[in-house]
């Protein structure tokens, strides 16, 4: 994996080709992905809080390690999902993770869900085809972090690739536009907290034209009916690792809020 990623940055140095550069970003996820940490069920007590989790585009349970060792750390139960997306439809993805979040929930008496990216995506349409879980009063907290709500200004400019053709279905539906994953599902009256990331990436910047974590803008992430928003000088793949991301998701999952009164101030909106 080290010898591809030094061949994707000797061309984009060597020819200043972002459009190269975006093919080799795809066709790394395709060839790589991340190992499963195949964990097994999660037992709950009767005061028990659960942390629904879930990873993004490409990536695995693996991927989101860190933050669930935290979330634990915070005392939370955590039932990480563990799904494929890479050459799925989007119907076959939503039908993988409503299976497992359906077997994470059983007898939960409390749920609370955090996406990163894509599994932000995941989270709002489980809820949506889920009127039970959704209207229930075992249902906490949303955080979604970094998720493309209104699609990727990357992704339109790999539409039509044969990238991301191959990419499948799920890849294809975070364009922009009404055609965009996130645009077909609803805004539902939920407790919704969005972590935006404001660390832009010089080989994706042309893309854009207003801030970004380098694959997904701030005004993407946005919901109309978020409870509360936040930027974070954080790139999109650093969210999962970063402290700062990390208690603000616990303070919404514990308060429905990333800051405290006190603490607000105008430039959180």
């Amino acid at each position: 994996m080290v010898n591809i990623v030094s061949q994707i940055e000797c061309v984009c140095r060597g020819k200043r080709n972002k459009n190269i550069f975006a093919s080799h970003l795809i066709l790394l996820l395709l060839l790589t992905g991340c190992k499963s940490t195949d964990s097994g069920p999660v037992q709950y007590k009767a005061n028990d809080e659960l942390v629904v989790l879930a990873h993004g585009l490409g990536r695995s349970d693996w991927a989101m390690r860190y933050f669930a060792q935290q979330l634990k750390r915070a005392r939370y139960k955590v039932c990480s999902l563990d799904y494929a997306s890479i050459g799925q439809s989007v119907k076959a993805v939503l039908l993988q993770t409503n299976k497992q979040i359906n077997a994470c929930i059983s007898n939960a008496n409390k749920i609370h869900f955090v996406g990163h990216s894509l599994g932000g995506l995941i989270i709002r349409a489980y809820l949506q085809n889920n009127s039970v879980v959704l209207n229930s009063n075992k249902l906490g907290n949303v955080v979604l972090i970094g998720t493309p709500n209104k699609g990727s200004e990357l992704a339109n400019h790999l539409n039509g690739s044969w990238l991301l053709h191959i990419a499948g279905g799920v890849s294809q539906a975070l364009v922009t536009g009404d055609n965009s994953l996130g645009n077909t599902i609803d805004e539902l009256d939920i407790n919704v907290g969005v972590i935006a990331g404001t660390k832009a990436s010089l080989l994706t910047q042309s893309y854009f034209n207003s801030e970004n974590d380098g694959l997904v803008s701030v005004e993407s992430t946005k919901l109309n009916n978020m409870r509360d928003f936040i930027t974070l000088d954080v790139s999109h793949t650093g969210m999962r690792y970063n402290q700062q991301v990390i208690q603000y998701t616990l303070n919404f999952l514990q308060t429905g809020a990333f800051l405290s009164p006190t603490r607000r101030t105008n430039t959180l909106y």
